[in-house]
């Protein structure tokens, strides 16, 4: 990516396990990414924490080039819901 890329968020979560499985999607399909608020991600304890709210659990947000941004959610579309696969 160039620094003149114009980036746009194709897919955010507060849910560890979406975050690694669309991280490895991205990687495994070579597509180039950037991973806003990782560093801020309470991977242990997500957006909240027993009975309150943790403000340093923010979504993680997937941005990709915008030329790519349809393709991209099209790929996650079909790769489908985690949540629905652990039933």
């Amino acid at each position: 990516m160039n620094a003149d890329d114009a980036l746009e968020v194709v897919f955010e979560s507060i849910d560890p396990v979406e975050v690694a499985i669309v991280k490895s999607l991205l990687e495994s399909s070579e597509i180039p990414f950037l991973i806003r608020g990782e560093d801020e991600y309470d991977a242990f304890r997500g957006a909240l924490r027993t009975m309150f709210y943790n403000p340093r659990g923010r979504p993680v947000e997937f941005l990709v080039p915008a030329d790519m941004a349809d393709d991209v959610r099209r790929l996650l579309d079909e790769a489908g819901d985690p949540a629905d696969t652990a039933e």
